[in-house]
């Protein structure tokens, strides 16, 4: 084990699962069984709720419920440029017809112009009822955000990518727990260090597949992956090729 992945928990999982139960069985299936390790599932039918309630999600959220795995409904705000009445709407539809009462704000707006907007967004979402509120920016924001969000993604890309990351000091700040990095294009050779990176840049939630293209997300990593070889993987990692860790500082 490295000194440094010693002093370092490795990051539990937020999945984007923009999979369908019918498809991807195993899948979910999966999630279940990885329960433990999981912080957050993000269901997302049609690029949000789609138009009417589908029974295969419903009966696919039943056991990640009772395994005590928290689901949040995924809405596009097109960085602040679609109309609040749309994403509310959304919202509802997810309480409505999932039970589902999280919410992950997709293509976040991040500068400064914008976060009043957010602030309204998220305090109208938690007047319906909404318990937890992700804004998946996928770069670092200004601070303010995180004064209103319970969780802020805020990396979003390639691996390749994520190994030039710069992460600006007042995230050192915050508690890791309201931060995640989604990684897509990973060499499964790399996914420890992927996850040793994230923690060392204080993210305390995340997300690595193998997969790439389009929508990364429409399904698990290629293979079983066991938490027990993955922390194993991460303990033995901390060699990997980055600028300062954690990240150059801004």
């Amino acid at each position: 084990m490295s000194p440094d992945a010693a002093q370092q928990k490795i990051p539990k999982l937020i999945v984007p699962a923009y999979f369908h139960p019918l498809t991807h069985p195993r899948e979910w299936a999966s999630l279940v069984q990885q329960a433990p390790h999981i912080e957050l599932v993000v269901l997302n039918p049609e690029s949000g709720p789609g138009s009417q309630c589908d029974p295969a999600f419903t009966d696919a959220l039943a056991p990640l419920s009772a395994a005590g795995v928290a689901v949040a409904g995924y809405v596009d705000t097109n960085y602040g440029h679609r109309p609040p009445a749309e994403v509310l709407a959304d919202i509802g539809l997810y309480q409505d017809w999932y039970g589902v009462t999280s919410v992950f704000f997709d293509r976040s707006a991040a500068g400064a112009d914008q976060v009043s907007h957010y602030a309204s967004l998220t305090d109208a979402a938690r007047q319906m009822g909404t318990v937890l509120v992700a804004y998946n920016q996928g770069v670092h924001p200004v601070q303010a955000y995180a004064d209103q969000a319970d969780l802020l993604g805020t990396f979003e890309g390639t691996w390749r990518t994520y190994l030039e990351v710069a992460v600006p000091r007042w995230v050192q700040s915050r508690p890791a727990t309201q931060f995640f990095h989604l990684v897509y294009s990973v060499p499964r050779h790399s996914f420890g260090d992927a996850y040793w990176l994230a923690s060392r840049r204080n993210s305390g939630l995340a997300y690595v597949t193998d997969h790439g293209g389009d929508n990364p997300w429409d399904r698990l990593p290629a293979g079983e992956i066991d938490p027990d070889e993955l922390w194993a993987e991460f303990t033995q990692s901390g060699s990997v090729s980055a600028p300062d860790d954690p990240g150059p500082q801004r």
